[in-house]
Parts: structure tokens; C-alpha cells; sequence
């Protein structure tokens, strides 16, 4: 009788660790590949399209695709008619968003000019260690400019002492990186995939974590006093089960490079790989599980929310998984989660049998 209680008092420790850990934050969902933002640069010019296989090499770890793409098919091609357009030299580049906005490159550098810029670059090495980063850029009235580094950096300062009470412990807090008028050149591309094509009158902010994702939306000049910088900053330490909706748990991406080294030095950090078939899995369950209400970003709690799954997830369909190494694939169901459980609990029965038996012994 005794054996039993052990091995029931085992098996409910473990069962309520696997049902109650918080499993992920929202920041390390933000690592992961699901809903990967595309960037497609075009190479327009005359004759056969064609597409340098050493530059295409070049992005084959970002989120920016080569083409090529001949002015033949006319301005039925919208990017063909925005070349024209622009009355652009051939051949020409042209950095094509999800969104359908473009922007011209030069010829010169075109890797440097897509993916690489001082900002981007210290992006590189701030968000794979650290708990998120604010971007601050600069208007053309200097006191303003003032007001929103000081608003920012006590907002920075906020969620550094909250640290502690997040679900998951992140060494490094927030940081503040500056683009001022006299970069905003050598961040034009950056600026571009925010929305931002011109120096602004008034200095505005965003909040980017994981795989350079941006939390929320630009955040303007008015919306600095209403502690908007903080309120995002705060959801990116919950636990992705806290009760928000979808929108606030995968961030639009910034073209961005992100090398092996890089993801392997955030596996051993993070404890687990964020591209593993099985963290996906888990982590598409959890943002197919809709929250019913509109819940407050700026409410949120770290306590994750407790959830009806049957309820929940009845007819709800699973977000796809999209590769970035093979267009293949692969499929990946929530049985599989199932069957790796129930694995890790026979284990876990097992392993509490053979001390009983080796104390008895």
C-alpha cells in the first residue's frame, strides 16, 4: 500500500509540474520561426530575369528572399510598373514588404543596404541576451527629443525591477537605442519596414524582442506620457498563456539577419531550441487558443490564465508551420505532444519504481 501512495504522490508532482510550468513567455515566442515576416528583393532589368546566386546566398539566414524579374512583363507587375515608376537605371533593386510597400536600393552593397546597419547590427547583439530593446527615433524638435529619452528610460528602469517577478528570469534588462536625424540615412531600410520613409516632426518609439519583432505598433510623441512604452515592454515577460490575443504574442519583423552562431548561443541560453518540431507544436497550440474577450495590453499580469482546452480549442484551426531551411516541410500534430508525455510520465513511474524496489532491497 505504501509502494502505491509513493508512486501516485510521484506521478501527481510530476503531472502537476507539466500542467502548471509556465511553459513559455511571449519574448521567446518572438525567437521563434511561426508566422515569419518575408522580405523579397527584386533584381529588375531586361532580358531573362536573373538574380546573383552568391548575393541570394548571402540572405539565406534572414527573412529577405532574392528574385529576379524582367521589365517584359510590364506594369501589370506592380514591381516592374514601380521601377518604371521611379525612372530607376537597370538593373535595379527593389525591397518588396509583405504589405506591398517597396523601396528602391542602389547596386552598390546591396547586402550591406538590405540587412546590415549600425542599429540592426547592435539589434544583433542586444536581443539574443537581453529582455527586449526601445528604439528612439529622433524628431526635429530637440526638447521633445529630450522629454521622450527621459520618458523611456524610466520605463526601461520600471520593467528592470519587475525582473524578478517574471515567470522566466532574464539576466539583461531593456536598452535604449538612438537614431538621430544625422543616421536616419544609414537607417533607411530599418525606418522603412516601421513605416517610417522621413525624419518625423515629433520623436516616436518602438519596442522590438526576440527575432527583431516589433511589440505593438509605433508608438508617437502623445502616446509616450500614457506609459505605452512601459505597458509593452511589461507584456513581453508574460507568460504567453496569459489571456491575450494573438496580435500581441507575434510581433511584425524587421528585415533582419540571424546567424547559426546566434541561434545556437540562444539555445543554450533560452534551454531549449525555439525551432525544435516540438517547441513549434506547442507553441502554435498556444497561439491558436484564442482569447474569447479583448483583454487590455496594458492589464496583463505574469500569471498565466487557465484555460477550458476542450472548450477552447475545439474549432479552432492550427497556425501552419513554415520552414525557413527547406520548403518541404513537414507536418506536426498535437498527438505527437501527447505521446511525448505520456512517454516522460512512464519514465517518471519507472524511475520512482526502481528506488522503491533498490530501498527495499
Amino acid at each position: 500500500m505504501g509502494k502505491i501512495r509513493i508512486l501516485t504522490v510521484l506521478l501527481s508532482l510530476f503531472l502537476y509540474n507539466e500542467v502548471n510550468a509556465c511553459k513559455y513567455t511571449i519574448r521567446e515566442i518572438g525567437y521563434s520561426t511561426l508566422s515569419k515576416v518575408t522580405y523579397v528583393l527584386y533584381r529588375v532589368d531586361e532580358g531573362n530575369p536573373f538574380f546573383s546566386k552568391q548575393i541570394e546566398k548571402n540572405f539565406s539566414q534572414s527573412n529577405v528572399v532574392g528574385r529576379g524579374l524582367s521589365t517584359s512583363e510590364g506594369i501589370s507587375n506592380p514591381v516592374v510598373k514601380f521601377a518604371l515608376d521611379q525612372k530607376l537605371t537597370l538593373p535595379a533593386y527593389v525591397l518588396a514588404a509583405p504589405d506591398g510597400s517597396m523601396l528602391t536600393l542602389t547596386n552598390d552593397n546591396i547586402q550591406y543596404n538590405t540587412l546590415n546597419s549600425p542599429v540592426r547590427n547592435q539589434l544583433l547583439e542586444d536581443l539574443p541576451i537581453g529582455y527586449a530593446s526601445v528604439i528612439f527615433v529622433h524628431g526635429k524638435n530637440e526638447v521633445s527629443n529630450a522629454l521622450t529619452r527621459e520618458i523611456i528610460l524610466k520605463s526601461n528602469e520600471r520593467i528592470k525591477n519587475i525582473l524578478p517577478n517574471m515567470p522566466k528570469q532574464v539576466n539583461i534588462g531593456p536598452n535604449l537605442i538612438e537614431i538621430s536625424n544625422s543616421d536616419f540615412i544609414k537607417e533607411k531600410v530599418l525606418l522603412w519596414s516601421f513605416g517610417i520613409e522621413e525624419i518625423p516632426e515629433q520623436p516616436m518609439a518602438l519596442v522590438v524582442y526576440g527575432k527583431g519583432r516589433i511589440m505593438g505598433e509605433k508608438i508617437t510623441y502623445d502616446q509616450l506620457n500614457e506609459d505605452v512604452v512601459y505597458k509593452y515592454l511589461a507584456i513581453i515577460g508574460a507568460d504567453c498563456e496569459c489571456g491575450l490575443e494573438r496580435k500581441w504574442k507575434l510581433g511584425y519583423q524587421m528585415p533582419l539577419n540571424w546567424p547559426s552562431n546566434i541561434r545556437q548561443g540562444l539555445s543554450d541560453d533560452l534551454g531549449f531550441d525555439v525551432d525544435n518540431p516540438m517547441v513549434l507544436t506547442e507553441m502554435s497550440r498556444i497561439l491558436a487558443t484564442e482569447n474569447k474577450e479583448e483583454t487590455d495590453p496594458g492589464g496583463v499580469s505574469f500569471e498565466p490564465m487557465v484555460f477550458d482546452l476542450d472548450e477552447e480549442f475545439g474549432d479552432v484551426p492550427e497556425i501552419p508551420l513554415q520552414s525557413h531551411e527547406s520548403s518541404s516541410g513537414f507536418e506536426i500534430n498535437t498527438k505527437l505532444i501527447m505521446l511525448f508525455s505520456i512517454l516522460l510520465i512512464v519514465f517518471g513511474i519507472g524511475i520512482g519504481a526502481y528506488i522503491i524496489l533498490k530501498r527495499k532491497n
